[in-house]
């Protein structure tokens, strides 16, 4: 789990992009941000927290193959940080 604080209006604009853009289950406070970089397919789980915090809960790498698919769970603090960066500055994708 990884944890960014942001400044009020980064933080107000990013929610407002999460809110029209990401998925977000039935009263769950998480967001799912589904990312494609470089041809591999993930996605991202984050959670707003309080004093303009944000949570980048844990990603999954989706590996396609023909009949099945399966994920790769990430957890390291680093690649959390780059997708997150990644989120920032290019926006939540639609």
């Amino acid at each position: 789990m990884f944890f960014r604080q942001l400044t009020q209006p980064q933080y107000d604009r990013f929610c407002l992009d999460l809110r029209k853009h990401a998925f977000s289950p039935p009263l769950s406070p998480n967001y799912i941000v589904p990312l494609i970089i470089n041809g591999a397919e993930y996605v991202i789980l984050l959670q707003p927290e309080s004093h303009n915090r944000i949570a980048v809960l844990y990603a999954m790498e989706i590996l396609r193959e023909e009949d099945t698919v399966s994920h790769i769970l990430i957890t390291k603090n680093a690649h959390l940080r780059a997708f997150l960066e990644i989120l920032l500055m290019q926006g939540i994708p639609f």
